[in-house]
Order: structure tokens, then sequence, then C-alpha cells
């Protein structure tokens, strides 16, 4: 690894573009609402969180796996590199279950829901914190400026896919609830 990309790995200031940097943008929201998911004084807060963390999650795992992990898996050369995907694919496994067990209960007041909300948060946590130091240093080591802005590309595009049907969703039933305004206040 050159002295540049150590100096960038310990201060965590990539370009734009690279896949570090557009991971770490949606570790900011998933932290954000996995502490919500645990914190939250409310249940409608916490299935709020719920409802905005879980695809949020999946969509940001699948992408990453299918950039960044399966690219360092496939390195021969370095262990270290096919441990660190290895592991986070994992990790991802352990949490989807996790946010599963949460999405089927709809007491999220029980102390059961909150067990696995809180351990959830942790996971996340500790996932992340691994992440951006293990596997970014491996991702800065192992490939250039140009393939981890590749990498970075194919991430939003495959991140954003599996988004692209909730938006729509979203879109309609925002769509729906504005119709039905008009058609109150037309009465």
């Amino acid at each position: 690894m050159s002295m540049l990309e150590k100096v960038r790995s310990t201060l965590g200031s990539y370009a734009e573009t690279d896949i570090r940097t557009l991971l770490h943008a949606d570790h900011v929201l998933i932290r954000d609402l996995a502490k919500t998911l645990a914190e939250a004084e409310s249940r409608s807060e916490r299935q709020a969180a719920l409802r905005d963390l879980k695809p949020l999650l999946a969509a940001h795992s699948r992408s990453e796996e299918a950039t960044a992990y399966a690219r360092l898996m496939a390195l021969r050369s370095s262990p270290d590199s096919r441990a660190a995907g290895n592991e986070g694919m994992v990790e991802h496994n352990l949490v989807d279950i996790l946010m599963e067990r949460l999405a089927a209960s709809t007491d999220s007041g029980s102390d059961l829901w909150k067990a696995h909300a809180k351990v959830v948060h942790e996971s996340l946590e500790h996932h992340i914190k691994e992440e951006e130091d293990a596997v970014f240093e491996e991702l800065g080591e192992h490939f250039s400026d140009e393939e981890r802005d590749a990498m970075g590309e194919e991430f939003v595009a495959k991140r954003d896919k599996l988004l692209a049907p909730r938006a729509k969703a979203q879109g309609a039933k925002a769509n729906s609830s504005r119709r039905g305004k008009s058609a109150s206040a037309a009465a």
C-alpha cells in the first residue's frame, strides 16, 4: 500500500466516487436508524426505524457483497482480504436473521423485540467499525483508484436497483394520498 493510501485510509479521506466513500455514507444512515431502532421510546418510532432500516440494510448488504466482498474473497494472494470478505458475509447473514425476526413480530414494545433491536444495533456498530478499518484498508491496498471508483459505481447501481421497488411503492402511496386529499377538498 502506498504512503498516500495509508494516509487516506487512516483519515478516511477518499475520492467522492470511491466505494469506501459511498459505503461510509450508507453506514451513517444505517447507524442512525439502528440507534433509533434500539433506543426510541415509542413503539411507533421503533416500527418506523425498522421500516426504513430493513430495505436499506438489505440493499446495502447485497450490493456490498457483490461489489466489495466478492472481489476481496477472490484475492488468492491475500488471506487477510479473503478473511475480511468472508467474515463480512457471515455478519451480514446474522443481521439478516435478526431483522427478519423483528419484522415478523408486531409487538415492538416487548422485551424480546427490544433485545433483538439492541443486538442488531450493537452488531451493526461492531461490523461497521471493523469494516471501515480492516476492509477499507484491504480495498485501498489491493485495488487502484479506478477500480475502487468502478466498484463504487457498481455498488450504487445495484443498491439503487434493489431500493427502486420501495421508492416506486412509496411514490404511488404518496400520489394516492394526495389524490384522496384533493377529492376530500373538492367535496
